[in-house]
């Protein structure tokens, strides 16, 4: 009879603990487009068909410098270690909620003498006299809650829906640090290049002033020529000190994200030249797997619908099994024999009765927060295709900004041959002349800006699409050539 009374008592609570009263996950829907508006390439399939498909992206840029710098800032960005650590704390927390699945077990040992009164109430075991006697314990506790309505299944899959969520935030992380040294590093190299322009105008209006000066003594020229080419030249050499200025943020900036000083990094001035590769976005449908801050935001509306479940289950009875075993006796020498052991086993329930609406409060700020998460995902994925469709849209505009202002340059040039010409032979001012290297140095440096933020553009882009695909490795002969490159570039390694 003990034993079919102990084998009910079993299956009920097996049957119970398959209950949950919290609602089901299903993955939220947020509108997809089925092709980007601004997209001209065709349409990649799947992890492995785009030219970013793999883990490190940079490398499609072909530039060993950035391969190094993105290398070292992989390993050493503060921003990247601090999610790491973020992933760890997660994953205790998940391991810390899956261990009430199990019963809790505790070992306990005691020792008291105690002394009772004559007089106390009840005095039969004694005949009436005072006593002093021992008391030595050493006790198994044992206590589980049965899950019966999936409060602890729920609270561990939530917990495990966090971890998730934390590791979708670090792949996160690690890219917008990725892109950030990208940035960076090529708005230092567009500083370059237009300090390049810089330093050749301040050359030749050098030189040109020099020959104002042998003419004014000569007395070939005005002194007002003479200040007018020394102004422009004046000019010139300030906008070039305001670009040393943004150079020096640049490189500071570039070594924290590398986990360095920036009082002992520096990177050689070096112009870029070329244009930025191409990077087809793929199809729209393929960015809900590849960026992390939307699959961070899924797991968030997952641990949201699980905690709704949490706080439903508070409406319910807790069950929960609590005994102990283990030896009792007053001499420590027969503490440890069988006729000296001891053991109780009980079950409790616990029904919520009135407790000012608590319970349901909590209900009402878990459905809140689900319904909160949900908004936060759609808005995630419309705000990625929003990032997609600029970035399409900027490098598609700024390719036919790229090839009107290389035209502008090239009418500039000539216009200022013309008036060069025309000065030498008394038909015009210097004043002409001054207008038309004006005029060609603010479009050299204008296409120089536009080569620059068509390679932000671009990293950029790859930034909105994820990056690339999880667990894709780069080609091997891509990653040879980067690293001859490198090696190219740093000898001593």
């Amino acid at each position: 009879m003990r034993s079919c009374t102990v084998a009910v008592g079993l299956v009920t609570t097996m049957l119970l603990s398959g209950c949950s009263v919290g609602p089901k996950y299903h993955r939220p829907s947020a509108p997809v487009p089925n092709q980007f508006k601004e997209s001209t390439e065709p349409t990649a399939q799947g992890p492995g068909t785009s030219p970013i498909a793999y883990n490190n992206w940079w490398l499609v840029f072909n530039d060993p410098t950035l391969n190094e710098l993105e290398t070292a800032a992989d390993s050493a960005d503060q921003d990247i270690r601090l999610a790491v650590a973020r992933v760890d704390e997660a994953e205790a927390a998940a391991r810390y909620a899956r261990s009430f699945l199990t019963p809790t077990i505790s070992l306990g040992a005691s020792a008291s003498r105690t002394r009772e009164a004559q007089n106390r109430p009840n005095n039969g075991n004694t005949f009436g006299r005072a006593s002093t006697f021992n008391d030595f314990q050493t006790p198994l506790f044992f206590s589980y809650e049965i899950d019966a309505w999936g409060r602890v299944r729920n609270s561990v899959e939530s917990a495990r829906d966090l971890h998730q969520a934390s590791e979708a935030d670090l792949r996160f992380v690690r890219l917008s640090v990725q892109a950030a040294v990208a940035l960076d590093y090529y708005s230092l190299r567009e500083n370059d290049a237009e300090r390049l322009v810089l330093d050749s105008t301040i050359e030749q209006l050098q030189q040109a002033l020099d020959v104002m000066n042998h003419r004014f003594h000569s007395g070939l020229n005005s002194e007002l020529e003479v200040k007018q080419a020394k102004t422009l030249l004046d000019q010139t050499k300030a906008q070039a000190q305001a670009l040393d200025v943004q150079r020096a943020q640049l490189e500071h900036a570039i070594a924290v994200l590398d986990g360095r000083a920036a009082s002992d990094f520096s990177l050689p001035r070096t112009p870029f030249s070329g244009v930025p590769p191409s990077i087809p976005p793929g199809l729209p449908s393929e960015l809900l797997a590849r960026r992390p801050d939307i699959a961070s935001a899924d797991r968030f509306v997952a641990a949201a619908t699980a905690q709704i479940g949490v706080a439903r289950a508070a409406y319910l009875p807790q069950l929960s099994l609590t005994g102990f075993a283990g030896f009792e006796s007053t001499a420590l020498g027969s503490l440890f024999s069988w006729q000296n052991g001891i053991a109780s086993l009980g079950a409790a329930a616990l029904t919520p009765v009135f407790n000012g609406g608590r319970t349901r409060a909590n209900v009402d700020q878990a459905t809140a927060k689900y319904r909160e998460s949900l908004a936060q995902y759609v808005k995630t994925v419309l705000t990625a295709y929003q990032e997609v469709e600029d970035q399409l849209a900027a490098i598609r505009i700024l390719s036919g900004e790229a090839q009107s202002e290389a035209d502008a340059v090239e009418d500039a040039k000539r216009a200022e041959e013309i008036a060069l010409n025309r000065y030498k032979v008394g038909l015009v001012g210097y004043l002409d002349v001054v207008f038309a290297e004006t005029t060609l140095l603010s479009n050299q440096r204008v296409a120089t800006q536009i080569s620059g933020q068509r390679m932000v553009a671009t990293v950029v882009l790859v930034k909105a699409l994820g990056g690339g695909w999880l667990g894709v490795s780069a080609p091997p002969q891509l990653k040879a050539k980067n690293e001859a490159g490198e090696k190219a570039t740093n000898p001593q390694n």
